[in-house]
């Protein structure tokens, strides 16, 4: 849990030390805050829907390329993973799939009036993870599971005031979540696949200074 604070608040000393410097009219960067929520689930472990419900929260630094265009760096703290449904499939051996992220991503946003569509990419480093089984017993140590995580973005902000405005985005990893010795994931139980591939939905404010 230390790494992500230290990250977090290396970014707002960069955003505050970017706005004393770009104070004016004519400034080339703006910092702000995100807070929020994902609603997140991983593909290959036989559990369906958003369900599992956890935080997303960081700061944000924005360099101005136009009067349209920006391109923004984050750094977050965020909570991913999966959880049971009562209707999910009853085969399934998992109830949760819990993971803490560091995650850092790299966005381009076009803005027209008050609306923002973005697109971008993202790293995530896996803090720790923990895996549960049908039973109530923590079966991490049985699926091996990478560092390191590579996403997609796209979403869309909503800015009721010049500064404030609430963000919705889906993003999928692109890589696999367990690790393989070979080029195809081995098929584990309840699996055809072998992969964990992770989607999820954040819905979270975001204010600019």
């Amino acid at each position: 849990m230390k790494l992500q604070f230290q990250l977090i608040a290396i970014l707002f000393l960069l955003a505050g030390e970017l706005q004393a410097q770009n104070a004016g009219p004519e400034r080339r960067f703006e910092a702000g805050i995100v807070a929020g929520m994902n609603l997140s689930q991983v593909d290959g472990d036989d559990l369906t829907g958003f369900n599992k419900i956890g935080v997303n929260v960081g700061g944000r630094v924005d360099a101005i390329l136009t009067q349209r265009w920006r391109l923004s760096l984050e750094m977050l703290y965020a909570q991913q993973g999966a959880s049971r449904h009562k209707l999910d499939n009853p085969a399934s051996v998992f109830d949760k799939i819990r993971l803490n992220l560091v995650e850092a991503p790299v966005m381009v946003h076009f803005q027209d009036w008050k609306i923002q569509a973005s697109a971008g990419v993202s790293y995530a480093r896996v803090i720790n993870a923990e895996i549960i089984d049908f039973t109530g017993e923590d079966a991490t140590g049985s699926y091996p599971l990478k560092d390191n995580l590579y996403s997609i973005i796209l979403g869309g902000t909503f800015f009721f005031q010049e500064n404030l405005g609430i963000n919705i985005q889906w993003s999928r990893w692109i890589n696999n979540l367990l690790i393989s010795d070979g080029n195809e994931p081995s098929p584990l139980p309840s699996q055809q696949s072998g992969r964990f591939i992770g989607r999820t939905v954040t819905i979270r404010g975001i204010y600019m200074f």
